[in-house]
């Protein structure tokens, strides 16, 4: 069976860094989108839940996004799961899933 690594989502941009250019002259950009699900629990209350998804773009993308979003906009991120790992100053490996966009939509003004 082959294997998909494909993700698709609404939400919030809650937190973005500056646009930076890494040592191989690439742009990268970072920001964090808080996603937020209604579950019909079959009464008269619903139950919402909360996610913040880490997203990074590459690129001609990233420089998009420089432009065109920011804290508060509504988007629509395409993009496939990546694990990171990093050690701490105190020598702990850690480890992250982020979101790699390969498609980043604004879904309107700031909310």
């Amino acid at each position: 069976m082959p294997e998909l690594n494909f993700i698709i989502f609404t939400g919030t941009v809650e937190r973005i860094e500056e646009l930076s250019l890494t040592r191989y002259n690439i742009f990268v950009i970072r920001f964090e989108v808080e996603n937020t699900v209604t579950f019909a629990t079959g009464t008269a209350d619903a139950r919402k839940t909360s996610s913040i998804l880490s997203v990074e773009a590459w690129g001609n993308l990233a420089e998009e996004i420089d432009r065109r979003i920011e804290k508060g906009s509504q988007v629509l991120v395409e993009g496939s799961l990546v694990s990171r790992s990093y050690e701490d100053r105190s020598k702990g490996l850690h480890h992250r899933m982020i979101v790699k966009a390969s498609s980043v939509e604004s879904l309107g003004a700031r909310s």
